[in-house]
């Protein structure tokens, strides 16, 4: 009788244990997946402008695909600064099987006309971003001088067959877009941030510099190794949507030339 008094005496005491401490009886939750949300691409953009905006750098001439459409991943400002005697620019090209002209073009402030710095041609196979490496040099001419500005353009032949003869060069019935690059010299205080080897630091480098086109560049690249990160997607959906680029946030990275 004492021993059945005792334990439902224990009872009694685990029960009401239980009702001052109910998460001691109850299953614990699961634990809901983080949150990912962008912490190292702060870009902040430099104090320079180029004339007009994005969407007056397109041109679509009448023959023209509405749906055909190239975008170029510049900075709201119109011209993006980089470190590189061969940096890599990007854009959007929105259909496969594109046949693309690229331009890279001399800025002159005086009436001289413009000087063609770089040529080439490609085809896009599939849409999505593309990237467009610009040599260091042509021969024994480096391309790209430190403290000069140059326009890079993106052309379709929307009527191929009509730029023959009298009308070789006229672009009206062409679709094309224009950004600008501006070579800057390398401080030495940044020279030695950048000396870091985590990747992850050189590319907080360049977005708290202002430097776009190094740090599209490089979260690409860090992309294009690991495609699943969930991290780098958040970065680079938030360097996109900075600059309003929201539309192509999540395009694909697909092919360079």
């Amino acid at each position: 009788m004492k021993r059945f008094l005792h334990l439902t005496a224990l009872a009694i005491a685990l029960s009401a244990i239980v009702g001052i401490f109910p998460s001691l009886s109850a299953p614990m939750p699961a634990k809901s997946a983080p949150i990912v949300s962008s912490q190292n691409v702060n870009f902040k953009p430099p104090n320079v402008t180029a004339p007009g905006n994005r969407q007056g750098a397109t041109h679509r001439g009448p023959k023209c695909p509405a749906d055909l459409s190239i975008t170029p991943l510049i900075p709201e400002s119109n011209v993006g600064l980089t470190l590189s005697q061969s940096p890599t620019l990007f854009a959007y090209v929105s259909h496969a099987g594109t046949q693309v002209q690229f331009s890279l073009i001399t800025e002159k402030e005086t009436k001289d006309p413009d000087e063609v710095v770089y040529e080439t041609a490609f085809k896009v196979d599939n849409a999505g971003i593309i990237a467009v490496t610009i040599p260091a040099a042509a021969g024994n001419k480096q391309l790209m001088e430190v403290g000069k500005r140059y326009q890079w353009s993106l052309a379709v032949a929307c009527s191929p067959g009509e730029n023959t003869g009298e009308n070789m060069g006229d672009r009206s019935n062409d679709l094309f877009v224009t950004g600008s690059v501006e070579r800057i010299e390398t401080q030495p205080s940044l020279k030695n941030d950048l000396a870091n080897p985590d990747p992850m630091a050189r590319l907080s480098v360049y977005a708290k510099n202002g430097i776009w086109y190094e740090t599209v560049a490089t979260l690409a690249e860090m992309r294009r190794k690991t495609p699943d990160d969930a991290q780098l997607t958040a970065e680079w959906t938030q360097l996109l949507q900075s600059q309003k680029l929201d539309s192509i946030a999540n395009q694909p990275l697909v092919q360079s030339f």
